[in-house]
């Protein structure tokens, strides 16, 4: 579980702790904003993680006038579940410049330098077993979101 403040992560441990109580279980990502996801700016771009017909994950990215930020969001029977998910952050300029990869509850995120470039992105997400199922590039080819 990401959370940079301690608030943060008391609200979701307490969370958790009353839908565990009252019988629900939270299977669904919350709506995209960049704060939720530990990014800044606004939402430029969304698209599912899809394997078999199934979304495993939505990719958001969020564009501040200099940075771009890619959040990976787990759904359905992932999310608020341990298991390993990877961003990472290309541009047409530098190539690849780095990721964000670990065995998370929720999401993975990277923020990169985007001024006067163009991007691209990938989410991979491992299933319970350790299997890499998911690798989606963003775009197939070449690059796109040009800031």
């Amino acid at each position: 579980m990401k959370f940079r403040t301690k608030a943060g992560r008391v609200a979701a441990s307490l969370g958790l702790m009353l839908s565990t109580i009252a019988g629900y279980s939270l299977v669904t990502a919350p709506a995209a904003s960049a704060a939720t996801y530990g990014c800044d700016g606004s939402q430029i771009d969304s698209w599912n993680n899809v394997y078999n017909g199934t979304t495993y994950a939505t990719t958001y990215l969020f564009w501040d006038g200099t940075y771009n930020c890619v959040a990976a969001v787990k759904r359905g029977s992932y999310y608020g579940t341990a298991s390993r998910i990877r961003v990472e952050g290309y541009t047409d300029v530098d190539g690849y410049v780095g990721q964000d990869d670990g065995t998370y509850l929720y999401y993975a995120n990277y923020k990169f330098y985007g001024k006067n470039r163009c991007i691209a992105v990938e989410t991979d997400m491992w299933n319970f077993s350790g299997n890499n199922f998911i690798q989606d590039h963003v775009p197939y080819s070449g690059y796109f979101h040009c800031g």
